[in-house]
């Protein structure tokens, strides 16, 4: 069974009409500040689209509103920002760089978020309420909950390798994900088939997560 959720506007209310689809999300001060630093966001565009259609696709199972859904779609579009500086070091980098570049039109609590978001897109994160980054009176269930959603959505790209077409399907509690790929190489399935990357996603919905690669001309001879 095919199905898509769409977000609430406040948390515990579902919403039964989508977001209007030319909603601007994203500030463009935003946006042209990672260009600026990384020289295309051709991948951090798709992040967000994945990230978006997960998002809504999982609704049941996180109950998150419109405001975290924003959050989302932003820390999409700067996770790899601190890449300008240094590749291994690029989730601490580019916290950094948020937390330091006043000119973005953000609040205090969006720039921590943001900060959180982009520094633990990579690797296990701290325990809940464990971080240096958010404080006290932050929502850390929430943006944890977030923290999972981008995981998965960055997993289901690259900035190196063909970008899959991606289809969703969600049974019950389980999400099966195809990538189809003009190229269907071991390279990608070794990129694209890495389960631990949708652990916290698994263990913060309690939800299975099933990702598979198959050669794009699979869809083209059935369709």
């Amino acid at each position: 069974m095919r199905a898509v959720f769409f977000p609430q506007f406040r948390r515990g209310e579902l919403c039964v009409r989508p977001l209007l689809k030319n909603t601007k999300v994203i500030p463009a001060a935003i946006e042209k500040w990672v260009l600026r630093n990384l020289g295309s966001i051709d991948h951090e565009r798709r992040v967000t689209g994945i990230a978006s259609r997960l998002f809504d696709l999982t609704w049941p199972f996180h109950g998150l509103g419109r405001v975290e859904r924003r959050l989302l779609q932003m820390a999409a579009m700067v996770h790899d920002v601190g890449r300008c500086v240094d590749d291994r070091t690029h989730p601490q980098e580019g916290a950094r760089m948020l937390l330091e570049a006043d000119q973005l039109p953000l609040t205090s609590s969006e720039r921590r978020s943001l900060a959180y978001l982009t520094r633990y897109h990579r690797g296990k994160p701290p325990e809940m309420g464990m971080d240096t980054i958010l404080r006290r009176h932050d929502d850390h269930e929430a943006m944890r909950m977030a923290l999972a959603l981008l995981k998965s959505a960055d997993a289901l790209d690259s900035r190196v390798i063909e970008s899959p077409r991606l289809m969703f399907e969600l049974n019950g509690r389980r999400l099966h994900v195809t990538c189809l790929l003009e190229n269907d190489t071991p390279k990608a399935r070794k990129v694209y088939l890495r389960r631990k990357k949708h652990a916290l996603m698994e263990e913060m919905m309690d939800c299975r997560i099933d990702v598979r690669v198959a050669p794009l001309a699979t869809l083209k001879m059935a369709a």
